[in-house]
């Protein structure tokens, strides 16, 4: 049985098709666009959770995150970061990986700072009502980290680009202090061109030897809403061969025609369209 009428079994394994999807049509919902109440959305989110915890995907992966945590010196986890999770009020995989994003919320005892331009009023108004702390500007994925701060980034299906630019705006041994629940940088390096990595991932090649990347098994029933992803820790930045990493540090520039991201500076054109 489906959680949802809306949902459609997609047996690609191009993960970003959610988002890809979304962004060509341009969608940047205001309140109006969200046809579902606060309270069905609620009703959807709190199934979904209940469905995921009883899950052994969940029990897994957050047996593989505690472990990752456990090998460094301060187990504990100050904040998540969240990008990527699109309209969660009208998208069955989002709403999904929100309650994923929920759980671990609750099982590590912390706060959430999570962003998408794709959220509408009521998905904001709903995420401070569950606890989330919503960050208003579209940063692209470059948040810097309070050094030191224990951090886990949950980036669910999110463009590479928009990892890359989270690498870069902590392009230093703070990374040590971050582990990134997301699309497999492996996957990332495998399945593009050398020349395509420089343009649009450069950061996650120059990362990637010093990588320990964990895969999580994707048992979830539905196999297309938590695949291909992996928990990425970052043990070994202090070593010698870590020390040229650093000198690397130019703000990565992508093209205005790359679909992956949503910059910042085509969300008004996005907006304007939507109204006429």
């Amino acid at each position: 049985m489906m959680p949802d009428d809306e949902f459609i079994f997609v047996k690609s394994r191009r993960k970003n098709n959610k988002r890809k999807t979304l962004q060509l049509r341009g969608t940047i919902s205001s309140n109006t666009c969200c046809v579902a109440t606060k309270e069905s959305v609620l009703g959807k989110l709190e199934s979904a959770k209940q469905e995921i915890q009883i899950s052994d995907f969940f029990s897994l992966l957050f047996e593989l995150l505690l472990q990752t945590l456990n090998s460094k010196s301060d187990a504990s986890v100050e904040q998540i970061i969240c990008y990527g999770l699109g309209n969660f009020s009208e998208n069955v995989t989002s709403r999904y990986q929100l309650a994923l994003l929920l759980l671990l919320k609750h099982g590590l005892h912390t706060h959430v700072f999570i962003h998408d331009p794709l959220f509408n009023g009521v998905e904001c108004d709903l995420l401070e009502q569950l606890g989330c702390k919503v960050i208003k500007q579209n940063e692209e994925g470059k948040r810097t980290i309070k050094i030191g701060t224990k951090t886990l980034a949950y980036f669910p299906h999110c463009p590479k680009q928009l990892i890359n630019n989270f690498l870069w705006s902590n392009w230093n041994i703070n990374l040590e202090n971050c582990v990134i629940i997301g699309n497999s940088f492996s996957t990332i390096i495998e399945t593009n061109t050398h020349k395509h990595l420089t343009q649009n991932a450069a950061y996650v090649q120059l990362i990637f030897p010093f990588v320990k990347e964990m895969s999580v098994v994707n048992s979830f029933r539905y196999n297309d809403i938590f695949n291909d992803l992996s928990v990425h820790a970052f043990p070994d930045l202090k070593g010698p061969s870590a020390l040229s990493l650093w000198s690397s540090c130019e703000e990565p520039k992508y093209s205005k025609d790359d679909v992956e991201l949503i910059m910042q500076e085509i969300i008004p054109a996005l907006k304007h369209s939507n109204l006429q």
